[in-house]
């Protein structure tokens, strides 16, 4: 469907200034040429077999334009991807992640899904199997919006993520323009459990390096780059 495209906002490496990941966000061209955010759609899609049909088609796109540039001179360039609740509750979702694995050329490692704490902590149980049988396809798993949910360090353990992204509420200087004290904590927390970590938020170049010195190797925000159109990532990256 024409009326469907991506936007992706780039996730750079604090160490190379290079992009790594680029995050995949769904838009909606408007019969009037206007482009609208998946919010004002996907809710509705959400309550229908439609976010099947959705979903199969944002990752065969993503993996689709990751192929591309990868080819182009970014050979680790990966792909990020939002997974919503009712996505995850859907036992066919590993069958649609693997069909288009197998259908795609891309390296193993190229796809992330990207879950929210609030989603993961609805049914943490079920959460916890799903999030395994995907990772042993290859794909990686961010825990995205971290520090917003209520997920315990206990079941925190539990889930198979190689990634936290922190909100930016955790990220951005206070009004006293110091970093939120918590933001060692959990970038320590996160080493220690073996995750990389992407620091939201990030506004400037002065951000980027005190965020690298705190030990976060990754970095998202309008520093870097807004959520754009697929020709201009490609300029971007080219």
């Amino acid at each position: 469907d024409e009326s469907l495209l991506l936007h992706y906002q780039p996730q750079l490496s604090l160490t190379t200034r290079r992009v790594t990941v680029a995050e995949a966000l769904l838009r909606w061209r408007r019969p009037d040429g206007s482009i609208a955010p998946a919010a004002e759609f996907i809710a509705l899609a959400s309550q229908s077999d439609l976010i099947s049909q959705l979903n199969s088609w944002v990752l065969e796109a993503a993996l689709a334009a990751a192929a591309r540039q990868r080819l182009q001179g970014w050979p680790d360039l990966r792909v990020a991807i939002n997974v919503s609740s009712r996505q995850l509750l859907r036992h066919d979702l590993i069958h649609d992640i693997r069909t288009v694995l197998s259908r795609s050329s891309i390296a193993r490692g190229t796809l992330k899904l990207e879950l929210t704490e609030s989603l993961v902590m609805e049914n943490p149980e079920y959460a916890a199997q799903m999030l395994q049988r995907i990772r042993e396809l290859g794909v990686g798993l961010s825990l995205d919006d971290f520090g917003t949910g209520h997920s315990s360090l206990a079941y925190l353990q539990r889930f198979p993520f190689d990634t936290i992204k922190i909100d930016q509420s955790f990220v951005r200087p206070t009004s006293r323009g110091t970093r939120p004290v918590l933001l060692k904590s959990i970038v320590a927390m996160a080493h220690d459990l073996g995750m990389s970590v992407v620091a939201e938020g990030a506004e400037s170049d002065s951000d980027a390096v005190e965020l690298s010195q705190m030990g976060c190797e990754y970095a998202q925000g309008f520093a870097f780059g807004e959520p754009m159109s697929a020709d201009a990532a490609r300029r971007m990256l080219n």
